[in-house]
């Protein structure tokens, strides 16, 4: 990152300062504090010396990975240990969640989704999704000041119910809202933004976990929730850190909830597990893999739509598996050399099936054939179909489908081709329901 001059402070905040940047309108310097809070109270307030470091370290890792995914955010790069820099924009006064499994304020306001064990809580097949208004001890700009509950305590961020309502109709967030205690003080606002902004939030939201969600499952660690903020270009801003989400180790909670629950007495603990998911962030890549699609001949047509997924390369290749068998086990190599952490290949094959078997029995590359001459010829799918031991040969038709099966495969370590499949999948079952 080029090294810019640092201009006067313009912002802070509990846990970050924002400074301009000398000769530069459109971008700022944020920096990281040591601060640690909980409940929006300020006397839990603590500090830590790795804070800082840990949460730029785990935000920069962080964004760097959702703009390799294609998930728009405000972030342009590091500074510092301590510092980033974003785009300069506006804020949009709302937290969005998205949610996993039933944990935190939901379970409050839904005890009836309560588990036996709460190391294993509810998970949701489809993410759940929620949008809170960010108020700060109780006050929202000019519209209200002094958000109470039902015995007049002061709150903050309230539950939107309806976002896409002509009025926003405000509960507590952490009561369930059948109940007395679910009423606060303010119940109706003028939205502030457009329903289709909020579609678009949650579009980008899901997108944003989905890719998280894989790419710590890779490293053998479940993301249970997290809460983002927008600014007024619908990009992903702020921090995400830390402090942003529940991630669990085998059921052992890496963030911020440690605090929440024991406070300063487990400050040693707590700064162990900052480091441990700051240094763990740092495999928070795309891994570099292939999507092979093998024709035989020529003659064979190239599909329209090849799947593109950020950190694969789509290749394409032309060798007949019955006539160049050689050459062809020689292409084989050559890729596998050039992409070690892997790939799919997808085969479109006439007639006899050759080229699929035999690149299936000398790779441990997932090996997919479409038989392109399956609707003229349906007898021709046997030579797919009918492997011998140890050659598992993938079939599928039409080849949508089989480029659908190779980006699954990819899925399993790829966090963009996670994204793209289980959006789908949770937008149709969203639909079924």
């Amino acid at each position: 990152m080029e090294k810019l001059e640092k201009g006067p402070s313009i912002a802070t905040g509990k846990t970050k300062e924002i400074f301009a940047i000398v000769g530069q309108d459109d971008e700022v310097i944020v920096r990281n504090k040591k601060d640690i809070t909980a409940l929006d109270d300020a006397n839990r307030t603590r500090q830590f010396g790795s804070k800082a470091v840990c949460a730029t370290t785990t935000t920069c890792n962080v964004f760097e990975l959702l703009n390799a995914c294609g998930v728009p955010t405000a972030y342009v790069g590091r500074y510092s240990e301590t510092e980033f820099i974003m785009k300069k924009s506006k804020m949009i006064p709302l937290e969005v969640v998205a949610r996993r499994r039933a944990v935190g304020s939901y379970l409050m306001r839904h005890p009836e989704m309560k588990t036996a064990n709460a190391t294993e809580p509810k998970r949701f097949h489809r993410l759940e999704v929620e949008f809170f208004l960010k108020t700060t001890g109780g006050n929202f700009g000019t519209l209200f000041s002094g958000l109470t509950d039902s015995v007049g305590k002061k709150i903050d961020d309230p539950l939107i119910i309806n976002p896409r309502g002509e009025k926003w109709h405000l509960i507590h967030s952490k009561e369930p809202a059948w109940t007395n205690e679910a009423v606060i003080s303010v119940t109706n606002i003028a939205p502030q933004v457009t329903p289709q902004q909020i579609d678009q939030m949650e579009e980008i939201t899901r997108q944003a976990f989905l890719v998280l969600e894989k790419a710590w499952a890779v490293l053998g660690l479940d993301l249970i929730d997290f809460k983002i903020e927008f600014d007024d270009q619908l990009r992903i801003s702020d921090v995400v850190d830390n402090d942003s989400w529940r991630l669990w180790l085998n059921g052992e909670q890496l963030d911020k909830q440690l605090f929440r629950d024991q406070g300063e007495a487990a400050l040693g603990k707590i700064e162990e597990n900052y480091q441990l998911v700051a240094m763990l962030s740092e495999r928070l890549r795309l891994p570099k893999q292939a999507l092979v699609f093998w024709r035989g001949s020529d003659k064979d047509q190239l599909p329209k739509d090849i799947p593109s997924v950020p950190g694969v390369k789509n290749i394409n290749v032309i060798k007949s598996g019955h006539k160049g068998t050689v050459q062809s086990m020689e292409e084989l190599d050559r890729i596998i050399a050039d992409y070690p952490q892997g790939g799919a290949i997808v085969c479109s094959v006439g007639r006899s099936d050759g080229l699929g078997p035999i690149l299936a029995a000398h790779t441990s590359w997932s090996v997919v054939v479409c038989p392109s001459t399956l609707k003229e010829f349906p007898n021709d799918i046997w030579s797919s179909i009918m492997m011998p031991s140890g050659v598992p040969l993938l079939t599928a038709w039409p080849e949508s489908n089989a480029f659908a099966a190779a980006v699954g495969i990819l899925s399993q370590t790829n966090p963009a081709a996670y994204m793209q499949l289980q959006l789908a999948r949770e937008k149709q079952d969203n639909l079924i329901a």
